[in-house]
């Protein structure tokens, strides 16, 4: 049977000659991608998680409050880029004059307003419709890729697969995917653009390449693949400079308006993006190193780094080294391998780093250009190293440490029954952790954990939780003033359990205390900890109305 199964899975299939077997590769890599989007769905914020808002600094302009959306805020963390691209999708012609105030560098981050354009489009200009289609485009854009990318890499044979998985689950479209970037919609732009010029449809690629400029001000680079293949053909060189020209009007007359429309408002050059040749590139190189001597970075994260830096430099040097003029995807790519080594600490920086996806027009064009055969193997699955970690590089959204259960909702009035209980964990607590076993929580001192009873009756609940600490201390559960329980604890997780606790229609106030100092996290986390909370767990019935 198992013959038969692997006859029917390895035998070409249809006109295209699609193997089953790999195909179904590329059917599981899009079922998973869609299964991680899932975890971070949170329902009455959509998917505006994946906007990435911090709730830090705290500004005095609150954009979210002001602006009457829903947001999901990240705990004690300073966002992303996507947070400010998002802010322009809700006024993409600019003239909120707010938008000051709450994006960090107005002119830089509307330079690539495309993306905050089609989203304002496509949501129908309803700012909450707007935010998740912004935070879901370059899911769309995914699958789009990876429809175009079958015209070069079909499921036809494993070398073909490897270079469409190498493109589809690298670190850098992933990254960009969960994080509604710009990087993965402008890679389908850039792949779109070629497919055109290859079949010599040269004025399509010129229109695309000069739309996907005002998605990404780099993605102009790729007009070099406008160039003749012929670089003696001097009238093809003639047409393609005007080309080019036309590729750069839109981004042109676009800066032009951002420096009049922002003058006095910030500046369109990012800071630290670009560096002296090969200094940045090889710092990271030590940096690296650095972090794995001392184990400093878990590998989770330090591997990401590693494979995309190597795979960076495999892809570069590949195309630096091998000329390969007459092909349209090296003549569009060599440009992306000449700025990997210009590029500056902040694109460097972070693990895996802005480089996997600002370069990815860079991997394209490698697993265009390696030529097949078994010979070219180590060189084809060094340059995809990231496929090996970019999926499992990203951080899951963290599970509820808590849980709520009541027993007799039978007797809440109709318009209670969907209330909720609702348990949140502010400063000075981190935000909740997570790995395939279990969720938990640091404190960062003694810390406060606010319960709600969206009711008109009180209720009679058991709370339980589990604690534990890095170094020893005796821990406390206190409320109003009371002590309801203590326990010595250390490293080992303890469990504690409160019987018999009242929680008035409101805001209730547990107080988590500990006799001993905070302490510092490890070496490279520089937290300070105090207590950890594993679980947390209210079970109760409504109490009757008093008389």
């Amino acid at each position: 049977m198992l013959q038969n199964v692997w006859s029917w899975l390895s035998t070409p299939w249809g006109e295209r000659g699609f193997r089953p077997g790999l195909l179904l590769l590329y059917v599981f890599a899009g079922v998973g991608l869609l299964s991680k989007l899932s975890e971070y769905h949170i329902p009455e914020y959509g998917f505006t998680y994946l906007i990435g808002q911090g709730d830090e600094p705290a500004r005095e302009f609150d954009w979210i409050e002001e602006r009457d959306v829903t947001v999901y805020r990240h705990f004690r963390s300073s966002g992303y880029d996507a947070q400010y691209y998002a802010q322009l999708a809700i006024d993409p012609v600019l003239q909120d004059p707010t938008l000051i105030q709450s994006v960090d560098n107005v002119p830089y981050r509307a330079r690539r307003i495309l993306l905050p354009w089609t989203a304002y489009l496509f949501g129908l200009g309803q700012p909450n419709w707007v935010l998740n289609v912004f935070a879901l485009q370059n899911v769309v854009c995914w699958f789009l890729l990876g429809w175009v990318l079958l015209t070069w890499f079909p499921p036809t044979s494993i070398d073909r697969a490897v270079r469409w998985l190498g493109v589809m689950l690298s670190g850098g479209i992933w990254f960009s995917a969960f994080s509604s970037l710009v990087d993965g919609p402008s890679l389908l732009m850039l792949a779109l653009a070629l497919r055109w010029i290859d079949r010599g449809q040269t004025w399509r690629g010129t229109a695309i390449l000069a739309l996907s400029g005002l998605a990404k001000e780099t993605n102009i680079m790729g007009a070099a693949a406008l160039s003749p293949p012929n670089w003696k053909n001097w009238r093809g060189w003639g047409k393609a400079i005007f080309q080019g020209l036309l590729v750069a009007v839109p981004l042109v007359a676009w800066f032009f308006f951002l420096r009049w429309r922002f003058i006095d408002s910030g500046s369109l050059a990012g800071a630290r993006n670009f560096a002296a040749p090969f200094t940045d590139y090889f710092d990271r190189w030590a940096s690296l190193v650095a972090s794995g001597l001392s184990g400093e970075v878990p590998w989770k994260f330090l591997s990401s780094g590693l494979a995309t830096h190597l795979s960076v430099t495999v892809q570069a040097a590949f195309l630096l080294l091998w000329w390969q003029w007459r092909k349209a995807a090296w003549r569009l790519a060599v440009p992306f391998a000449v700025l990997a080594f210009v590029l500056g600490q902040a694109v460097w920086e972070g693990y895996p780093g802005a480089s996997s996806r600002v370069l990815l027009p860079l991997l394209l064009g490698f697993n265009l250009l390696v030529p097949v055969g078994r010979r070219w193997w180590l060189i084809l699955l060094l340059g995809n190293a990231t496929v090996f970690v970019g999926p499992t590089a990203l951080e899951p959204r963290p599970g509820e440490t808590y849980s709520v259960r009541i027993m007799n909702r039978e007797m809440l009035p109709p318009e209670t029954i969907n209330a909720a209980i609702t348990v949140e964990f502010p400063r000075p607590w981190y935000r909740a952790e997570s790995n395939r076993k279990r969720q938990w929580r640091w404190s960062e001192d003694d810390a406060d954990i606010l319960i709600t009873n969206p009711y008109s009756r009180p209720l009679q609940v058991e709370i339980r939780g589990a604690w534990s600490a890095q170094t020893d201390r005796t821990a406390r559960v206190i409320q109003g003033g009371s002590l309801l329980w203590q326990q010595h604890i250390g490293l080992d997780p303890k469990d504690w359990r409160l019987a018999g606790i009242r929680l008035k229609p409101g805001l209730n106030r547990l107080r988590i205390e500990s006799d001993t100092n905070n302490t510092e996290a490890s070496p490279g986390d520089e937290r300070r900890l105090a207590v950890c909370l594993l679980r947390f767990a209210i079970k109760g019935r409504l109490l009757e109305p008093e008389s």
